[in-house]
């Protein structure tokens, strides 16, 4: 499937401490995904990185939350989401967390197409609490092959982040991976293996009419995914930074959780990610 130029929005900072991964923790995620619905490609990247799993223990980062684990409420992207009650844990809510530092983009024309590299910015803060501080939005653009006047396809942000999570780390991580979630099964896989499974952030692609923050308008975005969410119904949930500035057309807080089926509907209609 070709994929369009995806519309570049972006992603704001404030900090916390980085902490190190330690060692690689098993959640229970029994039934929420069924692999025989799972495309083989992502089966097949989904088996590479469990080989390559034992590397995320021995790098730093602002560290996270698996489902049975305590979260930190004081995080930045916990407190904010959990003051405005869209985030919400109860004793039977079943929540994996990849802290993050919320980052905005320019709040400029130049950069009115730049959600990639700030969806990247935002995911990176996870192992660099000081990341979007000093991150050069327009290098990385560039090393996207962003088009100003377009945005830049999801295929060609991969590599520009391993490359610099390898910076970050001192380490040959080499994580993420490209991939098209064809189905909310795939996707699904997705979100189960680095969030639930590991406490790794990820970023799609989606189209925005009905998402928060964006009114009417339908467009080509690019998000950085950091947290799931079950209730005890069974309803599931996806928080996630929505990095555009307000002359980019996005309003309010950067910080959203959404409905899974319903953030689904959203990314299913223009579905790429670096997973």
């Amino acid at each position: 499937m070709k994929l369009r130029i995806i519309s570049v929005l972006a992603i704001a900072a404030a900090l916390t401490l980085a902490v190190p991964a330690g060692p690689i923790v098993r959640a229970e995620t029994t039934n929420m995904v069924d692999p025989s619905k799972v495309s083989q490609k992502l089966l097949a990247q989904g088996t590479e990185k469990h080989k390559i799993q034992d590397r995320l223990a021995k790098v730093w980062t602002m560290g996270g939350a698996l489902p049975g684990m305590p979260i930190d409420r004081n995080q930045p992207a916990i407190s904010g989401p959990l003051q405005r009650g869209i985030i919400r844990l109860g004793p039977s809510t079943t929540a994996a967390f990849a802290y993050i530092q919320p980052y905005q983009e320019p709040n400029d024309w130049a950069h009115i197409n730049y959600c990639g590299p700030g969806a990247a910015i935002e995911l990176l803060s996870h192992w660099d609490r000081n990341y979007p501080a000093r991150a050069d939005i327009d290098q990385l653009g560039a090393d996207m092959d962003l088009d100003p006047y377009g945005g830049v396809w999801v295929r060609q942000m991969v590599s520009p982040i391993n490359q610099r999570l390898n910076q970050i780390t001192g380490q040959q991580v080499n994580w993420y991976r490209y991939g098209e979630a064809q189905t909310l099964d795939d996707f699904r896989y997705m979100l189960k293996t680095d969030l639930v499974e590991h406490g790794i952030p990820l970023i799609t692609s989606l189209q925005t009419g009905g998402l928060p923050g964006w009114g009417g308008v339908d467009v080509g975005h690019i998000v950085a995914i950091y947290g799931y969410t079950r209730t005890a119904d069974g309803t599931e949930y996806v928080s996630y930074a929505d990095t555009a500035a307000p002359m980019a057309g996005h309003s309010g807080s950067i910080l959203h959780t959404w409905e899974l089926n319903s953030f689904w509907q959203a990314v299913s209609q223009n579905s790429a990610q670096v997973w």
